[in-house]
């Protein structure tokens, strides 16, 4: 069984720039264009607009080792920042006036009635203490805070030029849409049709010689 007929060239193109001096019609739309793209055997080039690039209808970028650990510096930052948004509202300061006031048991009228006099004169030193005591807290969970709030905002940042630069990365490699490729082979052998045409038409005896005897 014979093997199926392999391509010209394979569906596989580096991009490449030329000088603007250079720029020749986009195969596309006919505009000026400097990319060019090169088979990677170089039997085959042309030139297109970098917009097209751009067009999934047209060519697919091959991605790079460059871009997918790029990518994967963007997924794990992303999960990180979401890592910090929950330690940085977990971590937020609270009124210790009010986690007092909700978490003690609170005395009945009676209570503060019979122990009025005597609560009087303690209760100064016992809210000052526990003012103390939630300052010392406050300052310690204000601090983790603050970190915290500080290390998202720098991450955030990261992550932002990070998604610029996976935005805005610069494919080399591309695949062209089966249906381009396919025309991209038509023409190539249209053009190997016809140097080989061309090339017989050149060669002696391919027409016949006019005839020498005179016509009586």
């Amino acid at each position: 069984m014979s093997k199926p007929q392999q391509p010209p060239f394979p569906n596989k193109y580096n991009a490449r720039l030329v000088a603007q001096t250079d720029a020749k019609p986009c195969t596309i739309c006919f505009k000026p264009a400097t990319t060019v793209l090169l088979a990677e055997n170089n039997l085959d080039f042309f030139y297109t607009c970098v917009q097209h690039l751009l067009d999934a209808q047209f060519a697919s970028p091959i991605p790079s080792e460059e871009y997918t650990e790029l990518k994967k510096t963007v997924d794990n930052l992303t999960q990180k920042v979401d890592t910090l948004k929950k330690e940085v509202d977990a971590a937020k300061p609270y009124l210790w006036g009010i986690s007092t006031y909700w978490s003690k048991d609170k005395p009945t009228e009676t209570s503060k009635l019979s122990d009025k006099d005597k609560s009087k004169s303690n209760g100064t030193e016992s809210e000052n203490n526990k003012q103390k005591e939630g300052e010392k807290g406050g300052g310690t969970s204000g601090h983790k805070y603050e970190t915290l709030k500080k290390q998202l905002n720098t991450t955030e940042t990261e992550l932002n030029n990070k998604q610029d630069e996976l935005k805005n990365f610069k494919f080399k490699k591309y695949t062209l849409n089966q249906q381009v490729y396919r025309n991209r082979l038509m023409s190539h052998q249209k053009k190997k049709y016809n140097k080989e045409r061309s090339e017989k038409i050149q060669q002696a005896g391919f027409f016949p010689s006019a005839p020498n005897h005179s016509i009586s």
